[in-house]
């Protein structure tokens, strides 16, 4: 707080993305996203989901049907399916090295303990939190770590912005990384444009609608407004609001662009008045790279 009274911030600071990044991989999340949407999907390379929603089965009437609740498949009995899964799996060769860019479990965090006792303080907000494994390219090669989700959600997190890691000679750490405020250290009547919101790391493909529901959609009710059709029956519909989308909540936007020489193995803290960035890079051995990826490819019992 004494900090935001005695600097003298940008009052206007360019905000934006980088034009080429990728997204941390994080494994509960894309679970979560397929049980959501009822949905299949794929990842690309950049660490960005691509979801498919599976079309409903519906009845001649156009009714969705409910969930079958056979235990065999195609006259197959289950058991016999999952074990010759089991034995599929077991016969592919595992990779030597885990999925770059996943996000670790608890576990494996090395500040896990200091993360929580700096939040138990009230001292410090603990707003971004995470470790993963990924290889170190130089600098024309590396791509930023798009840190937030708000393209997805259309929220404005406290903490926005990317991170890159390169090797240029020595390890290097670029922080492009703002931090949305109440901006209490302006005039009241102060507030900056909406600061942008990330790209979406989340891309729903939604299928073709089923004929009959189709039509259903196409013949509103009377004074109805259909949106696939474009018409609007009842003049009263011109007098609804406008929605206009999320409103930004914040205003103001402190920046935090910053590059950093690094060693491995040392602590590194990129100091600031309003937000700091504590950031260790570890060299991994082979031996750790293939139990990672043993652990992360080989399926639970």
């Amino acid at each position: 707080i004494a900090g935001a009274v005695s600097e003298a911030w940008d009052p206007s600071p360019e905000l934006d993305y980088p034009e080429e990044f990728r997204f941390l991989i994080e494994p509960g999340e894309l679970e979560a996203n397929l049980e959501k949407y009822d949905a299949t999907g794929t990842l690309n390379e950049f660490g960005r989901q691509l979801l498919v929603v599976n079309t409903p089965l519906l009845d001649e009437d156009g009714n969705p049907l409910p969930p079958s609740s056979d235990d065999a498949i195609s006259g197959i009995p289950v058991q016999q399916t999952e074990d010759a899964v089991r034995e599929e799996i077991e016969a592919v060769e595992l990779p030597l090295t885990p999925t770059p860019f996943t996000a670790l479990t608890g576990g494996e965090m090395e500040f896990r303990g200091k993360a929580a006792y700096m939040q138990r303080t009230g001292r410090y907000q603990i707003l971004f939190h995470e470790s993963w494994v990924q290889p170190v390219a130089s600098e024309e090669l590396a791509l930023p770590i798009v840190l937030d989700r708000s393209g997805d959600t259309g929220e404005w997190p406290r903490l926005q912005g990317s991170v890159k890691l390169y090797l240029s000679r020595f390890l290097h750490i670029q922080t492009d990384l703002w931090l949305n405020t109440m901006g209490t250290y302006f005039p009241e009547s102060w507030q900056i444009p909406p600061a942008p919101v990330s790209p979406q790391s989340l891309i729903i493909e939604y299928p073709e609608l089923p004929e009959l529901l189709a039509e259903e959609l196409l013949e509103p009710d009377d004074g109805a407004f259909s949106p696939l059709s474009g018409t609007i029956e009842s003049e009263d519909e011109l007098e609804e609001p406008i929605d206009v989308g999320p409103v930004y909540p914040w205003r103001h936007a402190v920046q935090l662009q910053q590059k950093r020489k690094m060693r491995s193995t040392e602590v590194h803290y990129i100091d600031h008045p309003m937000l700091g960035v504590v950031v260790l890079v570890s060299p991994i051995t082979d031996e750790e790279l293939e139990a990672m990826a043993a652990a992360e490819f080989t399926p639970d019992e």
